[in-house]
């Protein structure tokens, strides 16, 4: 499939007219948004309190929408939130939803890796059960090291960058032909400005790395209508 902009974000708090996904807040009720807008809906790690599951049932009843294409972000912190008890309660409800609704995970994971890979490979394990293949995780605004990059690939993990990354963990990744995207999260620079980093980075044409880093043509296939 051919798309005029290939230039997508794939993590956006900003609502614009470009292609991306935006994080929708909790708090905000889903209306109706730019046409080339699409939606994460998920809980945050930071917003995990006593009442998470009136939290993930709002993330249930929007997630079946034609125009969220994702969950999340939603994750682990070690440094801010919850006790990681419960935060790993939530996660795992989320989970759930992604694989009832067939959408992949946008993850936001802060000192939490090997939670974060214990519970992959715990639903690899179910899914295995099924006879089933478990959705994308996809780690938005990665900045860790080539070797952290390497072990979470091993396990199927994608990773999204933003304008902060460890330029030698974005090569590897690149070099390995392993699927990764670019976002501006909540950054000041756009989403043309980051693409250009990074292709500068990556000593490529920004022409080749839209192509390259647009999810549409990748885990989002099937939901382009």
């Amino acid at each position: 499939m051919f798309f005029l902009n290939l230039m997508f974000d794939f993590h956006t708090h900003i609502i614009s007219s470009a292609p991306s996904l935006l994080n929708v807040p909790l708090s905000e009720t889903l209306m109706s948004y730019p046409e080339g807008v699409k939606l994460s809906v998920g809980l945050h790690p930071w917003d995990v309190e006593a009442h998470w599951r009136d939290a993930v049932d709002w993330v249930t009843s929007h997630a079946r929408r034609a125009d969220v294409w994702a969950i999340g972000e939603c994750g682990l912190d070690k440094v801010r939130g919850a006790e990681l008890t419960v935060q790993i309660a939530a996660f795992r409800a989320q989970i759930a939803v992604s694989e009832l609704v067939g959408k992949p995970m946008i993850i936001h994971c802060v000192k939490a890796f090997d939670e974060l890979l214990s519970l992959r490979h715990e639903l690899e394990a179910e899914c295995r059960r099924r006879g089933a293949q478990p959705q994308p995780w996809i780690i938005h605004g990665f900045r860790g090291k080539q070797e952290q990059a390497k072990q979470l690939m091993a396990k199927g993990f994608s990773f999204s960058f933003g304008h902060q990354y460890q330029v030698e963990t974005l090569r590897f990744v690149f070099t390995s032909s392993h699927p990764f995207f670019l976002e501006t999260d909540d950054s000041s620079l756009s989403i043309r400005q980051i693409y250009e980093q990074a292709a500068l980075h990556l000593g490529v044409d920004v022409c080749y790395l839209e192509s390259l880093c647009d999810p549409r043509q990748t885990i989002f296939r099937s939901l382009v209508s």
